[in-house]
């Protein structure tokens, strides 16, 4: 910083990156003025004090338009004035660039030099005699913020509004957003999904449904599985079936279970845009029965969100179930069921930690009958099918409950029956499947919804193996709820 001195001080501006501000020697420069109101000064290097007198404001022209030096310190026992580098630069949207003969200062925008200093000593100098020839005014008009669009490549309009407002470029206000057509052809996606605002106050306001398709055919043959759920209580109700003309039955027979058991109807029905459930038998069928019933749009699976988790969140635990006993894929139909009855007596946190019976049917679930899927079990055999001599049981798979009997669904490894028996001894720590089937990483990925069904069908050969459903057997004198079966553990066989 050049101060105090014997020269006489000259009206030359000269660069300086070491100032703070802005400081000329003569009040004669500046074409506003202020005085300071208090005494402040300006701190050199060599520890000496210089009183400010005043501040101001001065312009540079030509180039046009006139560069302006904002904020300039008035200090009379300066003997140069002194152009603060980055407060030119940040001011006037210019960048400057050094070399041993002089400096340029050019547009930000575009790059134009707007004047080329000379200097002849150790100093830099603002000179007039060696300016750039005169720029043309279009240099520093304000482009169309249609024109910067297309220069940025088309980003986002929050990206110019920070370009503009930060002066790093010169564009007219933006009045409202403009459609722009190569952005809607480039770079359109799907709209984003409103949280639903649905209220149901009691069961069967609102149902939700949809149909789940299966590239492994189950050992009965089953392809698909219906769904079901309540909005209110979360309840759900799942059916598998070989054929989707199947629905439509189901569905009225589902309705009736509800008006019957219930004493109330189906307010409205919530589905995909499938043609098991947008025909005209469940058009007329809805509107018997004043039904309302609501599509999601084509392709627009989001829009039945709530049956979509619901029907993902029981695929993992079919899965799950399924690689932890080891079974077969054609027994999902099983393992459908098992979780189906599971998540209508566990707790909810949807639920403020109550389960979907308590709601539905206002009394408490039991636990003490449940048992791991999969599992080796032995029902005992009916004393009227054997003699004395034969053994009272064999080693069984267990595959659930069954739904109208109060007992146990058991998978005759050897015989490959079902037999349904109350009087059943588990041993959950064993599994029967697994000592004949071992599931490698991809034997349930058909459960995933990262690829479509279709695919996998086309991945799996285990399709081509599942056993026909084998026949069942039921045991006499069936008890209403399932009695307490007896651990291996505790006692002996």
């Amino acid at each position: 910083m050049q101060i105090l001195s014997l020269n006489v001080p000259d009206e030359n501006w000269y660069m300086d990156t070491g100032a703070t501000s802005h400081m000329t020697t003569s009040q004669g420069t500046l074409s506003t003025y202020s005085n300071l109101s208090i005494n402040k000064n300006i701190a050199v290097g060599c520890g000496q004090e210089i009183p400010i007198r005043g501040y101001g404001q001065t312009y540079i022209s030509p180039p046009y338009p006139p560069i302006s030096l904002n904020n300039v310190l008035h200090a009379p026992k300066l003997i140069k004035n002194l152009i603060y580098v980055h407060r030119f630069t940040f001011d006037n949207n210019v960048t400057i660039e050094f070399d041993p003969f002089g400096f340029s200062v050019k547009d930000i925008q575009t790059g134009i030099p707007l004047m080329r200093c000379d200097c002849t000593g150790d100093l830099y100098p603002l000179t007039t005699t060696t300016r750039h020839q005169s720029t043309s005014p279009a240099t520093f008009a304000a482009l169309s913020p249609t024109l910067w669009h297309n220069r940025l490549g088309h980003h986002r309009a929050n990206v110019l509004s920070f370009l503009s407002k930060n002066k790093f470029i010169e564009c007219k206000q933006i009045s409202s957003p403009s459609i722009c057509q190569s952005c809607i052809y480039g770079k359109h996606v799907k709209l984003p999904f409103s949280i639903s605002n649905s209220t149901t106050s009691k069961p069967f306001d609102i149902i939700h449904s949809d149909l789940w398709t299966s590239p492994i055919l189950s050992s009965a043959g089953h392809k698909y599985f219906l769904f079901f759920l309540d909005d209110y209580t979360n309840f759900v109700w799942t059916f598998p079936i070989g054929r989707k003309s199947q629905v439509p039955s189901i569905f009225s027979s589902f309705h009736a279970f509800i008006k019957t058991q219930f004493g109330t109807t189906i307010k409205c029905f919530q589905c995909d845009n499938g043609r098991e459930f947008n025909n005209e038998y469940f058009t007329q069928f809805c509107h018997k029965n004043g039904m309302v019933f609501s599509f999601s749009c084509p392709h627009t699976s989001p829009q039945n969100g709530k049956a979509e988790r619901k029907i993902r969140a029981i695929n993992n635990f079919i899965r799950t179930s399924l690689g932890h006993s080891s079974m077969p894929p054609s027994f999902w139909h099983h393992a459908l069921r098992i979780t189906t009855y599971l998540q209508n007596i566990l707790p909810r946190k949807i639920l403020s930690h109550h389960s979907p019976t308590q709601y539905l049917y206002h009394r408490d679930p039991s636990y003490t009958h449940l048992r791991v899927f999969g599992c080796l079990c032995y029902p005992l055999f009916p004393s009227t099918t054997i003699n004395k001599l034969q053994a009272r049981s064999t080693p069984c798979a267990f595959l659930g409950y069954p739904q109208n009997h109060g007992g146990y669904k058991c998978y005759d490894l050897s015989n490959k029956k079902i037999i349904i028996s109350r009087h059943v001894i588990f041993d959950e720590t064993q599994f029967p499947f697994a000592k004949t089937h071992t599931p490698s990483t991809l034997t349930y990925e058909f459960l995933n919804d990262s690829l479509h069904p279709l695919l996998h069908y086309h991945l799996q050969n285990d399709s081509k193996q599942d056993e026909p459903e084998p026949p069942i057997v039921e045991s006499p004198q069936p008890a209403t709820t399932p009695a307490s079966p007896i651990n291996v553990t505790n006692q002996s066989i």
